[in-house]
This record gives structure tokens, C-alpha cells and sequence, in this order.
């Protein structure tokens, strides 16, 4: 069974996702802060890490998360999955898309925007789990 790790502040999100995700036959674990990111995720040891950008206090945590993730080596290698209501809340300058995404500043490996579509977001875990 793949697994996958959610990290969102959004309690009704996680859990609608959570639950698509499990009916998709997926091992869902998450978590709604930065409180020890790495060590969870490496106790979980997920296929992919599913990460917000905006939390409370801090409109770019997720991609602060993303870097923290990528300097640890035992998880550096894992897919990352960014989900974004940047694009529609105009929280940024411009929007992120796939296009901007770079080792350095923005490691991961895919965007997805909010509201997010479930089925999008299970065929993009699809491809990256193959």
C-alpha cells in the first residue's frame, strides 16, 4: 500500500483528503503545523509528501517545509506535492506554476491548486508512485 503525508493547516481539507485518498487505496498520515516536519515524516516514511504553502503567521511556510525536507537525505529524494491557493488569492506577486519550480528555492515536485480536485490529485501521486 503507497503512503502518502499530508501537512495542511486546514482541518476539513485534510480530513476530505485524507478520506478521497484512503478510498483511492492509499495510507494517509498528516499533520497541521511545522512541528518536528522531518521526524515525523521520516517515522511514516511516506511515497509522497503532499505540503500547503500558507499557514497562519507565515504565507510561506510550505516553502520553507519543502526546503527543510530536501536537506535531510534519509527524505530528500521523496516526491513533494505542493498545493497552492497562492494562484487564486493573489498572496504573491504573479502565479507559481510547475515552471517555477527550483532546487533551490522551490524543491518539489509538482503544484496543484486549491480547491483542490481529489481525482487530480491521485492520478499526480499515481504518476509519481508508479
Amino acid at each position: 500500500m503507497k503512503k502518502i503525508y499530508l501537512v495542511d493547516d486546514d482541518v476539513d481539507l485534510v480530513e476530505s483528503l485524507r478520506l478521497s485518498l484512503k478510498a483511492a487505496g492509499f495510507e494517509v498520515a498528516f499533520q497541521h503545523d511545522e512541528e518536528a516536519l522531518c521526524d515525523r515524516i521520516k517515522k511514516f516514511n511516506p511515497d509522497v509528501i503532499v505540503l500547503d504553502v500558507m499557514f497562519p503567521g507565515d504565507d510561506g511556510a510550505g516553502f520553507k517545509m519543502a526546503r527543510v525536507i530536501r536537506c535531510d537525505n534519509s527524505i530528500k529524494a521523496k516526491p513533494v506535492i505542493m498545493l497552492t491557493g497562492v494562484n487564486k488569492e493573489g498572496s504573491y506577486p504573479g502565479k507559481f506554476s510547475n515552471k517555477d519550480i527550483d532546487d533551490a528555492y522551490l524543491p518539489i515536485t509538482e503544484f496543484v491548486d486549491k480547491p483542490v480536485d481529489p481525482k487530480m490529485l491521485i492520478a499526480k501521486i499515481n504518476k509519481l508512485v508508479k
